[in-house]
């Protein structure tokens, strides 16, 4: 037999062996799927209807993550049906700051808005937040945790938020709370991809008298109405604008929904299957932490038919229950395992051979092929 024949035998022998060693436990499918990544199905894309302006308001806070800032953060809200946006420069994320900044920036200018969208941050979760909200007639809505996708608009808008900031120079960006609202005018008076139409316009019925307008001489409708003339022509331009930005936008919508869920492998869950969390604290727990939690939990109920939204607890508890999202969960794919038996106490013996030889470190010896009689005493015969 070829050196390189036997050497790959005796690798594949030894490497089988260890394998056997390891695979065989049960825990080893209990480690292996908590360090598996993507989960192997994935919930459809549910977009946000919004069918006029001021309906649906997002909020988030943004940091910077400057610690010589004045102001460390900013809170960004964003109407969903004409993108309108505000960024308000805060110092902390209290509930009393965002209740007076949403009152004092929106709410005491616009109007309260029908429905308010955000995380489950302490400062939106509060009890201001919600007697802010009781008093004005306002649904809080939110999404579930860890899953910034939910609040897809405003994490959108923060990206392009903090685009425009770096646009700045560095003199302008150690002021850029003053900047602010130069870049809020300027986007909130540019045409939005996903409605073809300016912010402002849809908001007002109306296009910003600008600087830059006033500059290239950008001719202006200087046709004069009566007051009644001129609301029923004003009502005519908000009635055709808000037309095309739900037809925009339901089409945008359809065709990133179409991509989204061209890769989507959706299995609904039951009430009572097994599953498994996502690990949120991975990136506290170094590279080699698991990315899904030991604990399997229990399927309690789905929230609402046809959204991936699911009320779990642990296994064998009664709570707490958490609400998650279907991407943030997967099955579990095995047995329970057996309850924890103590280790009885061990008596201070000497190990035997057997013992010692088994954890002694493997290595191979190689053997002589065996001798005729002859030969094996002709040499051992002395000289």
């Amino acid at each position: 037999m070829e050196a390189g024949v036997l050497q790959r035998e005796v690798k594949d022998r030894h490497t089988g062996n260890l394998l056997r060693q390891i695979v065989l436990p049960a825990t080893w499918t209990h480690t292996v799927w908590k360090q598996k990544g993507r989960p192997e199905v994935r919930a459809p894309l549910l977009p946000i209807e919004s069918s006029y302006p001021l309906e649906t308001v997002a909020m988030d806070y943004l940091s910077l993550g400057r610690a010589g800032d004045h102001y460390q953060y900013i809170l960004v809200m964003t109407d969903l049906f004409s993108r309108y946006s505000w960024a308000v420069p805060t110092r902390d994320q209290t509930a009393v700051t965002t209740a007076k900044a949403l009152w004092h920036n929106l709410i005491q200018t616009w109007g309260c808005p029908e429905r308010i969208l955000s995380d489950r941050g302490a400062a939106f979760e509060s009890a201001v937040m919600a007697e802010l909200c009781q008093l004005y007639g306002c649904s809080k809505i939110r999404t579930t945790s860890y899953h910034p996708q939910g609040n897809g608009a405003c994490e959108r808008f923060n990206q392009t938020l903090l685009s425009l900031l770096r646009s700045l120079d560095e003199t302008d960006q150690q002021q850029w709370p003053a900047k602010l609202p130069a870049l809020l005018q300027a986007y909130n008076n540019t045409e939005h991809s996903c409605t073809g139409l300016t912010p402002h316009f849809v908001l007002h019925g109306r296009h910003a008298r600008l600087p830059v307008e006033m500059a290239t001489g950008a001719p202006h409708n200087r046709t004069r109405h009566s007051l009644e003339g001129w609301v029923q022509s004003h009502h005519q331009t908000l009635l055709r604008a808000y037309q095309h930005v739900a037809a925009q936008t339901r089409q945008r919508q359809q065709q990133d929904k179409a991509r989204y869920d061209s890769k989507v492998k959706h299995v609904p869950l039951l009430p009572g299957e097994r599953v498994l969390l996502r690990n949120f604290r991975r990136h506290n727990q170094g590279k080699l932490a698991p990315r899904w939690q030991s604990t399997p939990y229990v399927i309690v109920c789905q929230m609402r038919p046809h959204q991936p939204v699911y009320k779990i607890r642990p296994e064998g508890k009664e709570g707490p229950e958490r609400t998650i999202h279907r991407n943030n969960i997967r099955p579990c794919p095995f047995e329970p395992l057996p309850p924890h038996q103590p280790v009885a106490a061990q008596t201070s013996r000497e190990p035997d051979a057997t013992e010692r030889l088994s954890d002694a470190p493997l290595c191979l010896v190689p053997v002589a092929p065996a001798l005729a009689p002859a030969v094996r005493q002709q040499a051992t015969s002395p000289l």
